[in-house]
C-alpha cells in the first residue's frame, strides 16, 4: 500500500509539500477522471446535490446530507464506496448504472491510501489558453535544461588516483567535514562487483587469482572479464524489464499467453552483451519496423517494448480500448525514457509538470496510429508480426487449425471450472477430456512448419479496425465523447519549443480526408510518427534520455540514483543530489557513442565505488553524499541463481522459453523448479512465482526503476521451508561432503563456497558440533548413518542460505 501522504489543503487545493509519486498518479490516472465523468454533473461546484460536492479533499471528507462519504484509510466504512456498489438499495451512485468493477478497486485503493487528493479540482477548458504556455520557472526546472559537460572542480585533497565522479562527490562530502572511506578488502570488492555485473557469487579461485594480481590494473582486468560475460546480460538485461514491465501473459480480465515474449526479453540480454549503443536501443524498442538497417530479428523483437503491457482483451467499448493501449504505451514511454509521467495529462493539464493535456494527445495518436492488437472488433489477441516471407498458405492453414484446438481446450477449461468440486467423476471427465486435447493440439503443433513470429506493432492502417494513422482531439475530461481542439503530433512544447510544427503532417489529398469525427479521430496522416518519436527521444540533444539512462545505472551500482526517483524526473520526483556528476556523465555517456559498457567501468573504476562500507554519518543517514559503500540486500533472482551456483547445478543456457505455454493462448502450469537462471523463468502476472513474490519481485504490469528492498520475518521461514531452497540445500550438502577429508575441512569448504572466505576457528567449531547434534537427534526415526549425517550437512548448507550474509553484500 503506498504510503500516506497528507497535503496541506487551501480551499484550491494547491500541493504544499511533495506527496508520493505513486499516490499521485493513480489518483490522476483512476480517480479524478471517474469524478469527473460519472460524478461532476451532479455534485460539481455549480451543483451539490444531496449537498455533496466532489471537487476536493475537505468537500469529499465533509460529505453531504447523508455525513461524511469517505473515512481515509477505512473503505469498508465509507459511504462513498457503498453508493457505487449499489451496496444500499437507497442509494445507488451514479443512478446511470453501476460502475464497472475496477472502479470500485480504484476508488478501494485510494481510500485505503488515504484518499489524498493533490492539485485543485478544476476542470480544464478544451480551448487553449491565451498567453504565454509556460511560466520563466517551469522552463527554468532543472532537467528540462541542456546537458552541459562541466569540468571537475579542482580539488588538491583528491588522491591522484580521483576520478572525475570521485572529484564531484569529494567536494560534496569536504563541504560537510566528511572522508571517504578507506579502500575496500580484495573479497569485498570482488563479491560486491560479482553480483553488481553478473548477479553471481565469486568462487574461491577467482578470488585467490585476484589476490595474487598485484597490478594497479587488476581491478580492472576483472571488471573486462565480467563485462564480456554473457552472464552481464542476462544481469542487467533483467534491469530493463523492469523498467519495460516484461510478462509473458497479459493479466486482467483474459490471462492469456505471450508465447514470443521471450524473444524481446532474449533481444534485451543480447543487447546489453553487444553493448548496444543505447540511442539505438532506444529507436529499436519504439519503431525496430520502420527501420532499414540492422539484423531484422532483433528489430522486430524489440517492438514487444510496446505490445508487452497489460490489457483489458475483453473490452466491450472498442474505442476506449485502443485509447487505453495507447495511454498504457505512452506512459510507459515517458518514464522509461523520459523519466515524465506523461498518462497524468489524459484527463487534465499535468498538475505538477508542464505538460499540457493538448501535448498528451498529440502524442497519445502516435500510439492509436498504431496497430497493436490482432482485431479489436472480438476479444482482442495481441498482434504478432512474421519475419521475412511472411506466411505461407500451408502454414496459415495450420495456425488456422491450432486456433481451433485452442479454443476447445478454453472452453473445457472454463466447463470444468463451473463444475462443483463435489462433482468428481464430472470433473474427472472433463480433465481427461482437456488434457487430450492439449496432447493432440501438442502432437499437431510440432508438425507445423516453423516460421519465425514476435510479439510486437506495426503501424495501423484502414484495414486494421480504429488504427488508420489519423489525429486526435483532445479529449476534455479523458472522455472520448467530449472533443475539444485537434491535437496533431507535437513533442512536449516544454522541451521541444511552443512554437513547433507537427511532426507528421496530414494528407493532402481532399477525398482521402473523410469528415472527422470528433468522437473517434481527425484528419488522416500517412504514417504513425513512432520514428519521428523514437528519433527525437534517442537525440543527444534531448536533455532528459542521457541523464535517465545513467540514472539508472547509478542506481544499481549504489542502491540509490543520484535523482532518488529514477521514474520520475518531474516537479514531485527527487532533486539531483550531485546535479554536475550527472551532467557529466550523461555528457561522457553520449560522447562515447552510447556505451552502456564504458559507463560502467567510468563508475566501476572510480574510488568511490571502491571504497569500504560501513556506517553513513549520523547527519547523513540516508547515505547520499556517499561517504561509505551501502550495504544491500540481492534481489530475489540473485539469491536464488546463487544458491544455484553454490550447489554446483546452475544450468548457464542462455535463452530460449521455459514456458509451457508457449504459443498458446491460454496460460497453462508453468514448472519453476528448473535448474536455469531466474531472468529465464516466466513471469506470469497475477500468479507470480512464489520465491519473487518473497523478495520483492516488482509489479510487472508498470515501470519499475527502483525495486524495494524488505527484511521481514516471511522470507526466514520461507528460506527454512520452501522445497526449492531444501533441494539446492541437498545438493550443496553433497558437494560438500566430498570438499574435505574430515568435518573441519567440509565446513571450511562450505564457507568459502557460500561467502568465498575462510571460516574462522569459532565457525569451524560451532558448525561441526552443529551437524554432530543434528545426525544425533536423527538417530531415533533414521536407522540409515548416512542418510542421518546427509541430512545434518543439508541442515548446515540450509542454515548457510539463509544467513543475512548471503543474501547481503557490503
Amino acid at each position: 500500500m503506498p504510503s500516506r501522504v497528507l497535503f496541506a489543503f487551501a480551499l484550491l487545493g494547491t500541493p504544499a509539500v511533495a506527496a508520493d509519486p505513486a499516490a499521485v498518479e493513480h489518483f490522476e490516472k483512476k480517480v479524478r477522471p471517474l469524478f469527473l465523468q460519472h460524478c461532476a454533473k451532479c455534485h460539481g461546484d455549480a451543483k451539490a446535490k444531496g449537498g455533496l460536492k466532489l471537487t476536493s479533499r475537505a468537500a469529499v471528507l465533509k460529505g453531504g446530507d447523508t455525513g461524511p462519504s469517505v473515512v481515509p484509510g477505512k473503505p469498508a466504512e465509507s459511504l462513498l464506496l457503498k453508493a457505487v456498489k449499489y451496496a444500499d438499495e437507497s442509494l445507488k451512485m451514479p443512478p446511470a448504472g453501476k460502475l464497472p468493477d475496477a472502479d470500485f478497486a480504484a476508488l478501494e485503493q485510494w481510500i485505503a491510501a488515504g484518499a489524498e487528493w493533490p492539485g485543485d479540482a478544476a476542470v480544464e477548458s478544451a480551448k487553449p489558453k491565451a498567453g504565454p504556455l509556460f511560466t520563466e520557472e517551469q522552463k527554468k526546472f532543472w532537467a528540462f535544461q541542456p546537458v552541459t559537460r562541466p569540468t571537475p572542480p579542482v580539488n588538491r585533497a583528491a588522491t591522484p588516483s580521483a576520478s572525475p565522479v570521485d572529484v564531484f562527490l569529494h567536494i560534496g562530502l569536504q563541504k560537510a567535514g566528511f572522508k571517504p572511506s578507506p579502500p575496500a578488502d580484495k573479497r569485498t570488492l570482488l563479491r560486491r562487483v560479482r553480483f553488481d555485473l553478473i548477479g553471481l557469487p565469486p568462487t574461491p579461485e577467482e578470488l585467490t587469482a585476484f589476490e595474487k594480481d598485484t597490478s594497479p590494473d587488476a581491478f580492472e582486468t576483472v571488471v573486462d572479464r565480467l563485462l564480456a560475460s554473457p552472464h552481464y546480460g542476462e544481469r542487467w538485461g533483467r534491469h530493463w524489464l523492469d523498467v519495460s514491465r516484461y510478462a509473458d501473459s497479459n493479466g486482467m480480465d483474459e490471462n492469456t499467453a505471450f508465447g514470443n515474449a521471450h524473444k524481446y526479453r532474449d533481444y534485451v540480454v543480447r543487447a546489453f552483451n553487444e553493448d548496444k549503443p543505447f540511442d539505438r536501443f532506444v529507436r529499436e524498442q519504439l519503431a525496430g519496423d520502420l527501420l532499414t538497417d540492422g539484423y531484422e530479428g532483433d528489430r522486430l523483437a524489440a517492438l514487444g517494448f510496446l505490445a508487452l503491457g497489460p490489457k483489458v482483451l475483453a473490452e466491450p467499448d472498442k474505442q476506449k480500448m485502443l485509447l487505453d493501449i495507447a495511454d498504457e504505451q505512452l506512459d510507459t514511454t515517458g518514464k522509461a525514457f523520459l523519466g515524465l509521467t506523461l498518462g497524468c495529462a489524459r484527463c487534465h493539464d499535468h498538475k505538477f509538470d508542464p505538460l499540457p493535456t493538448r501535448d498528451y494527445y498529440g502524442l497519445l495518436g502516435v500510439f492509436t496510429s498504431t496497430r497493436t492488437m490482432q482485431n479489436l472488433n472480438t476479444v482482442a489477441k495481441t498482434f504478432e508480426r512474421s519475419g521475412a516471407g511472411g506466411k505461407t498458405k500451408e502454414q496459415a492453414d495450420a495456425e488456422k487449425t491450432l486456433d481451433g484446438l485452442r479454443r476447445e481446450v478454453r472452453l473445457l477449461e472454463k466447463e470444468f471450472g463451473k463444475l462443483a468440486e463435489t462433482d468428481t467423476a464430472k470433473r474427472t471427465e472433463v480433465h481427461l477430456k482437456a488434457e487430450a486435447k492439449r496432447a493432440a493440439m501438442r502432437a499437431f503443433q510440432v508438425t507445423v512448419p516453423p516460421v519465425e513470429f514476435y510479439l510486437g506493432v506495426e503501424d495501423g492502417s484502414a484495414a486494421a479496425y480504429g488504427t488508420q494513422p489519423r489525429n486526435l482531439f483532445v479529449q476534455v475530461r479523458g472522455n472520448y465523447l467530449t472533443a475539444g481542439e485537434e491535437a496533431p503530433p507535437v513533442f512536449p512544447r516544454i522541451l521541444a519549443g511552443e512554437t513547433q510544427e507537427p511532426f507528421v503532417g496530414v494528407k493532402a489529398n481532399p477525398s482521402e480526408q473523410p469528415q472527422a469525427n470528433k468522437t473517434r479521430f481527425g484528419q488522416v496522416r500517412d504514417r504513425s510518427g513512432r520514428l519521428e518519436l523514437a528519433n527525437w527521444i534517442a537525440d543527444a540533444k534531448n536533455p532528459l534520455t542521457a541523464r535517465v539512462f545513467v540514472n539508472r545505472i547509478w542506481r544499481h551500482h549504489f542502491g540509490q540514483g543520484l535523482v532518488r526517483t529514477p521514474d520520475n524526473f518531474g516537479r514531485l520526483g527527487d532533486r539531483p543530489t550531485h546535479p554536475e556528476l550527472l551532467d557529466w556523465l550523461a555528457a561522457e555517456f553520449v560522447s562515447r557513442d552510447w556505451s552502456v559498457k564504458h559507463l560502467h567501468k567510468v563508475i566501476l573504476l572510480s574510488n568511490t565505488y571502491r571504497q569500504a562500507g560501513g556506517n553513513p554519518p549520523a547527519t547523513d543517514v540516508d547515505n547520499k553524499l556517499l561517504a561509505c559503500f551501502p550495504r544491500r540486500r540481492l534481489e530475489a533472482e540473485a539469491i536464488r541463481d546463487s544458491m544455484l551456483a553454490v550447489a554446483g547445478t546452475l544450468d548457464r543456457t542462455v535463452g530460449g522459453t521455459l514456458y509451457t505455454g508457449a504459443n498458446l493462448d491460454y496460460v497453462g502450469d508453468v514448472k519453476y523448479d528448473t535448474l536455469r537462471r531466474s531472468v529465464y523463468l516466466p513471469v506470469i502476472r497475477g500468479k507470480l512465482f512464489d520465491f519473487f513474490q518473497t523478495f520483492d519481485f516488482p509489479d510487472p504490469c508498470v515501470t519499475v526503476g527502483h525495486r524495494v528492498a524488505t527484511t521481514v520475518a516471511p522470507q526466514a521461514l520461507f528460506l527454512m521451508n520452501n522445497p526449492f531452497v531444501k533441494a539446492r540445500a541437498a545438493e550443496f550438502a553433497a558437494r560438500i561432503a566430498a570438499g574435505g577429508n574430515d568435518d573441519a575441512e567440509r565446513v571450511a569448504f562450505a564457507y568459502q563456497r557460500a561467502y568465498c572466505r575462510l571460516a574462522t576457528a569459532d565457525e569451524v567449531t560451532r558448525a561441526t558440533a552443529f551437524v554432530t547434534a543434528y545426525a544425533k537427534s536423527l538417530e531415533a526415526t533414521e536407522k540409515d548413518a548416512a542418510k542421518r549425517t546427509a541430512s545434518a550437512w543439508t541442515a548446515l548448507a540450509q542454515a548457510l542460505f539463509a544467513s543475512s550474509e548471503f543474501a547481503f553484500v557490503e
